[in-house]
């Protein structure tokens, strides 16, 4: 009798062993627990994309914005609104009327002719952006700030009454 119940307790433990070493399930808790890294990885991406394509076009709207002002805004004078729509219009929808107020617009006497004038050739046109890109899948995280300065020079006197100046970028 005792070969009996000897060989029914190896046969349960047996089993039971059996049980608890399958590895069936391993590759999907595996798979569970490694896919909440991998989605936040793929988030953490694409708003890095998002911070780098507001960065471009920011920087190139304050460069469009330089450019349009060292040329006179087409018409031989210039103002700073107009500087800063073309700004706005160039920013690829990134920057609005509504947050105009990140665009400063301004203009330097960089030559020495003695006329204290910032509106000659050879002076320069200053657009400077500051916007905050806020994150888009950590709505209450941080803003990273997203900076643009660009500084023209006049091609041709300017026939603007005055001009707001500025300091250098």
């Amino acid at each position: 009798m005792s070969t009996r119940s000897g060989s029914t307790g190896s046969a349960l433990r047996r089993a039971l062993g059996s049980l608890f070493t399958r590895q069936e399930g391993q590759a999907a808790l595996e798979f569970l627990l490694l896919i909440p890294t991998y989605v936040i990885f793929l988030l953490i991406t694409v708003d890095f994309g998002v911070l780098m394509y507001e960065y471009v076009s920011v920087n190139n709207a304050a460069r469009e914005g330089a450019r349009y002002g060292a040329t006179n805004c087409g018409s031989g004078s210039c103002a700073e609104t107009a500087v800063r729509t073309r700004t706005i219009e160039r920013s690829g929808g990134i920057l609005s009327a509504a947050n105009s107020g990140e665009i400063t617009v301004g203009w330097i006497d960089v030559t020495t002719n003695g006329t204290g004038s910032n509106r000659n050739r050879g002076d320069s046109v200053i657009v400077r952006i500051n916007h905050a890109y806020s994150f888009l899948f950590a709505p209450v995280g941080p803003t990273v700030p997203v900076f643009a300065c660009a500084d023209m020079r006049l091609e041709r006197n300017d026939n603007a009454g005055s001009l707001p100046t500025t300091t250098a970028c």
